[in-house]
């Protein structure tokens, strides 16, 4: 199995090696990068992959935030030119996390019959301090993840690179038909850490906040969140709304307490294991976890065969009912007949014994029986 991940990146520099490093540990074959003009040394950064080979770069200097484009550009190219079994639609601050094993193990495990999985975003929040490396701060998140209007954060979206898939604005669905979603969602989920620092949040907003405006959106709900942000740069309210989302001692504590707030450390560990160079080439529950999500994701497909053997059994055991029926319907009518043709019979043989005694048949023996002995049928 070959498995392909997709970033779109702008000056990222802060994130972007321990993102590929993270998801080349994690089991990912080959990275596709699409640089849009960066010049804080992103573009050097991802220079050094593509020499090692587990990275193509392209360099796309083209105003406005062509998202999408992009990314289908880069799924079509992991399809035709590494044939890539399954692509992973990723941004440089978000980190696929298996729920066991590695992300090799997930993909590996999904039958055939499926064809794109949906995963869960996980919100980190800022700290106050901002010295060391992200993943080593950051270690704060939402329990449950909302967007700027206060619902649900939207899924992204991995899949198999069909010809005929297109990606959605965001990577959070997929334009194609007949692509199953694997049931089981939640063998994977994103740690993601969209604000490392004031500097780096105000520029993101401004970069994908003017890409969007110059462009122009596809529909008002493509980018709004992203537009909204950047209304609050312009009026001066962006620096309140990280302040309020940043974590201090207190607020921590609040939410760690009323349980809003949860310690979640498991990329540091991970990212301290992989720098110190321990991190085995396998882990130590792949086995397990391959066979944990091959019986997982085998369930539905028997319940569903379950289902249609069930159906076809109800199918035939109607259509023997329906038989069994009109079998009674048609011994009913035989029934019938047979008692009418017995009523028939009775009436005739009454009507015989009643002629048989009858004066006309005493009168008529002799002329009967002259007759007969004439005809040959009695003997003389």
């Amino acid at each position: 199995m070959k498995l392909a991940m997709t970033l779109v990146v702008r000056n990222e520099a802060d994130i972007i090696e321990a993102n590929i490093d993270y998801h080349l540990a994690q089991g990912v074959d080959f990275v596709l990068v699409t640089d849009h003009g960066s010049d804080d040394g992103t573009s050097e950064i991802l220079a050094r992959y593509e020499r090692e080979g587990v990275a193509q770069v392209i360099r796309d200097d083209r105003e406005g935030h062509r998202q999408s484009e992009r990314v289908n550009r880069m799924v079509q190219i992991a399809a035709e030119r590494y044939s890539a079994d399954w692509v992973i639609n990723s941004d440089a601050d978000e980190f696929w996390w298996p729920l066991a094993g590695s992300l090799r193990d997930v993909f590996a495990s999904v039958p055939d019959e499926f064809g794109q999985i949906t995963v869960q975003l996980r919100h980190f929040l800022p700290l106050t301090d901002n010295s060391g490396e992200f993943y080593t701060r950051l270690l704060y998140r939402e329990s449950a993840s909302l967007d700027l209007y206060g619902l649900p954060a939207q899924p992204k979206v991995a899949h198999r690179p069909r010809r005929d898939v297109r990606v959605a604005p965001g990577n959070h669905s997929l334009f194609v038909d007949g692509l199953r979603m694997v049931p089981a969602g939640e063998l994977i989920e994103i740690l993601h850490f969209p604000m490392r620092s004031f500097e780096q949040f105000e520029r993101k907003v401004l970069q994908t906040g003017l890409g969007y405006e110059r462009l122009g959106p596809d529909s008002p709900e493509v980018g709004r969140d992203n537009m909204l942000l950047l209304e609050m740069y312009r009026s001066g309210e962006l620096p309140a709304y990280f302040c309020g989302r940043t974590l201090d001692e207190e607020s921590m504590e609040r939410g760690l307490h009323d349980g809003s707030v949860v310690l979640d450390d498991r990329l540091a560990r991970f990212m301290s294991t992989l720098r110190e160079g321990t991190l085995p080439r396998t882990r130590p529950d792949s086995a397990h976890a391959l066979k944990l999500f091959q019986r997982t994701l085998q369930a539905p497909l028997e319940l569903e065969q379950c289902q249609w053997d069930l159906m076809q059994r109800e199918r035939e055991l109607a259509s023997a009912k329906d038989q069994i029926q009109a079998l009674g319907e048609a011994c009913e009518a035989h029934q019938a007949q047979a008692a009418a043709l017995s009523e028939r019979l009775a009436t005739a043989q009454q009507a015989l014994h009643t002629l048989h005694g009858s004066r006309l048949m005493r009168w008529t023996a002799s002329a009967r029986r002259a007759y007969y002995r004439a005809r040959g049928y009695l003997r003389r």
